[in-house]
């Protein structure tokens, strides 16, 4: 006998709602899953710290700080400001614990939250030991935020395809349950954004005015393209040809080897950028003289990432 309209209709509702009942304990996890804790052998702690030539006057941000011993480190040993940001409860409460046991809770804090949505901007130091999908998403964050020579230091995973400064590997004992493992360290330098067009003048005198005219026989342009903090110099002649020179940046600080074409001279740049304009020093190739040296940008910059 067939049942009643009703209840065939009844049936496969009844079935879609067990299915969406199962999965609800899974989405929860889901959306509320932490990434797990991992402690940093100390051994790390101090490689990482040193790396990064941290000092008294450096703020340090600690993203997924777990039982807060990099931040305490810092504060205890460094006497530098530090804030971990975890998303586990009870671990900020344990590190804020051992902030007050070590004699630093004023200068080592810590706070419940996203490493993806903390404001990066005060820090001169970031430490990281987090997921490379989570690294990925942060380097974006991290070039807009830090300043140009803040230093950013990873524990084993790489920020996507942004190559280190320089990398270290250590064989630490306590890796895999006391198994023993190798670490790697590495170090970025953020860079100062050095790409687009610029026209730059050397010599004693004037080398603003010469820059403003920029018809001026003293003043010449060239163009960087950048990739993070690796750079192409090209320098744009009065007949249109241009010649390739090597150049090279760490933080705000850019090294420029200029050859010699229209009012550019052979030799060796060093300045330092501020937004968009250069200062610093010429030297001839063969040392004997120096100038001062200023270049200003004359379009827009183009996002490093």
């Amino acid at each position: 006998m067939k049942r009643p309209l009703h209840q065939r209709a009844a049936w496969p509702l009844l079935a879609i709602c067990c299915f969406v009942l199962a999965l609800c304990p899974a989405i929860a996890r889901g959306q509320g899953e932490q990434p797990p804790f991992v402690v940093t052998p100390a051994q790390v702690v101090d490689r990482m710290l040193s790396m990064a030539k941290l000092g008294p006057d450096d703020v340090l941000i600690d993203l997924g700080s777990g039982d807060g011993r990099i931040v305490i480190e810092a504060a205890k040993r460094f006497g530098a400001r530090g804030l971990g940001i975890e998303m586990n409860a009870s671990l900020v409460e344990t590190s804020r614990a051992a902030a007050r046991r070590e004699g630093v809770a004023e200068r080592a804090r810590f706070e419940r939250g996203d490493a993806l949505t903390t404001d990066l901007g005060p820090a001169s130091v970031v430490t990281l030991y987090l997921s490379p999908e989570l690294n990925e998403r942060l380097l974006p964050r991290i070039l807009a935020a830090l300043r140009p020579g803040s230093r950013v230091v990873s524990h084993d995973f790489a920020i996507s395809n942004w190559a280190p400064d320089r990398t270290e590997r250590l064989n630490v004992p306590e890796k895999n349950n006391g198994r023993g493992g190798e670490s790697v360290v590495m170090l970025w330098i953020v860079p100062a954004n050095a790409a687009g067009r610029w026209r730059g003048a050397i010599g004693h005198g004037a080398p603003r005015r010469a820059i403003s005219q920029g018809a001026a026989s003293r003043a010449f342009e060239f163009s960087l393209g950048q990739q993070f903090q690796f750079l192409e110099g090209g320098l744009h002649g009065p007949t249109g040809a241009t010649l390739a020179f090597k150049a090279s940046l760490s933080g705000d600080r850019i090294t420029l080897q200029l050859p010699a074409q229209g009012a550019a001279a052979a030799g060796e740049v060093h300045a330092r950028i501020a937004a968009d304009a250069m200062t610093g020093t010429w030297v001839a190739a063969d040392g004997a003289v120096s100038a001062p040296f200023e270049a200003r940008r004359i379009a827009a910059r183009p996002d490093l990432y």
